[in-house]
């Protein structure tokens, strides 16, 4: 740091790679490890309106461009559009066209042309498309989704260069950012002047403690380990992903972040996880680096998420989407039928939610005796797919599907509670039969009838004891 300093400027030391500068104008997050927002949250800091990511976007399992809910805090919480202000992210050249397509497909989601082209059934293609479009994020003046230009100004930044990032405001003066290295930045307010390192030289923490006992990974078993049941706003639990031993073979369902010290903790090493399964590309439920083993993941995935992954991919590790594509062995989900996976009759489906995502439903018998498990998936509630069908967001077809998924019969249901706009209601579920958990959130505010219960990291259901 410079010896000259502003008494209007706070900083704020979050982890190695990260630190918050609070300034009259806004605040500016320097580094963007998997879940800062957490810790920023936790500590009850300035929310970031600027994100400055050095050149090098991965370290030690982890992405350090984790943009997507520093980005989602801006615009659902801090309004920021509305207000007429736009999120920032200062990048190197490359990165930035790279981020502003990863943040494309998270956020918006990829269009019924691209998924079309990527093998997603063309009239799957339309339907998903058109349900991630009624879910968008509007702008008011042309009633069409925000691009992702309408809501994020990004600023390329190469070694050596400049650029102002808070102009002149009243007495303010204004504030400009330099590039001196590929990790290494000037901040400069008037005289002021601080300099900043986003060297990472170990593994970073997340914000809460990861708790898990050793899991047992033995044949004869249909069990599921909770690795985090919340989202990327809960400053107290990990985020979703969830390990199935399916007679002794070990299928990761979601790979969230800090994967590597939630394996330590039960035992496990990434080579003993036999398949990844990917429901879909939102950072609550992926670390793309987290999601990177040699040998490679044998990855199954919808061809449009799929594609999705390897956009992000792309960005985070300055590759092309072809070079992606070493990252993973690509195993196609095709939804229309069920598919023998791993001794067990897997049914998969694409939930409703804000871009293309999958549920599904195992089952599996073991000892003679029948384990039905069924994850929803990110998922809206009925009263949300009613209202989407009220406003021909979806299909009569897709409608009367998602309404009628459960049967039943089956052992253990696991199902989106997390609410708001995009996710599920948990009262949907309070009548179903048998066992149910809810996921996706980390709280839930009454007393839950017997047999249902919200779900926690570290817990293991045995679908058949």
């Amino acid at each position: 740091m410079s010896d000259q300093k502003s008494p209007d400027i706070k900083i704020h030391e979050l982890t190695e790679g990260a630190c918050l500068f609070s300034l009259p104008q806004g605040n500016i997050l320097f580094g963007c490890p998997p879940e800062i927002l957490k810790r920023i949250l936790a500590d009850h800091l300035p929310m970031p309106d600027t994100v400055v990511v050095p050149r090098k976007l991965h370290h030690f399992h982890s992405s350090q461009a984790s943009l997507e809910f520093p980005l989602y805090h801006f615009l659902f919480v801090q309004r920021g559009l509305e207000r007429q202000h736009r999120f920032q992210v200062v990048a190197s050249p490359p990165q930035a066209s790279g981020l502003e397509q990863m943040l494309r497909v998270t956020v918006v989601g990829p269009t019924e042309a691209e998924m079309a082209e990527v093998g997603t059934p063309p009239a799957l293609a339309k339907e998903l498309a058109r349900e991630t479009t009624f879910l968008a994020l509007k702008n008011p003046a042309s009633g069409k989704p925000f691009a992702i230009r309408e809501m994020i100004n990004f600023f390329p930044l190469d070694n050596g260069g400049r650029c102002e990032i808070y102009p002149v405001r009243g007495k303010a003066p204004a504030v400009a950012l330099e590039r001196l290295g590929d990790a290494t930045f000037r901040l400069c307010q008037g005289e002021a002047a601080y300099d900043v390192d986003l060297t990472v030289t170990e593994e970073q923490e997340p914000n809460y403690p990861i708790r898990h006992t050793r899991f047992d990974k033995s044949a004869g078993r249909f069990k599921l380990a909770v690795l985090g049941r919340s989202n990327g706003f809960d400053p107290n639990d990990p985020a979703n992903g969830y390990i199935l031993n399916v007679d002794g073979k070990l299928v990761l369902w979601d790979c969230p972040a800090y994967l590597h010290q939630h394996l330590k903790r039960m035992g496990l090493k990434p080579g003993d996880l036999d398949a990844l399964i990917l429901s879909h590309v939102h950072e609550d439920h992926i670390d793309t680096s987290e999601s990177l083993r040699d040998p490679p993941f044998e990855l199954y995935a919808t061809p449009e998420v799929y594609w999705s992954l390897l956009v992000k991919l792309s960005a985070v590790f300055g590759c092309s989407i072809e070079e992606a594509k070493r990252f993973h062995n690509w195993h196609k989900i095709d939804v229309t039928r069920p598919t023998e996976l791993f001794g067990a009759r897997w049914e998969f489906f694409h939930s409703v939610h804000a871009i293309p995502a999958i549920g599904c439903r195992v089952e599996k018998e073991v000892g003679g005796r029948r384990g039905v498990l069924y994850i929803s998936g990110d998922h809206l509630s009925n009263a949300a797919l009613e209202a989407m069908r009220q406003g021909k967001g979806v299909s009569r077809q897709r409608f009367d599907a998602c309404m009628n998924r459960l049967r039943g019969d089956e052992t253990f249901v696991l199902v989106d509670a997390g609410g708001g706009a995009i996710h599920g209601d948990f009262h949907d579920f309070l009548q179903a039969p048998g066992h149910v958990g809810f996921m996706h959130t980390g709280l839930i505010g009454e007393d839950l009838p017997k047999g249902k219960e919200l779900v926690k990291s570290g817990q293991v259901v045995d679908i058949l004891p």
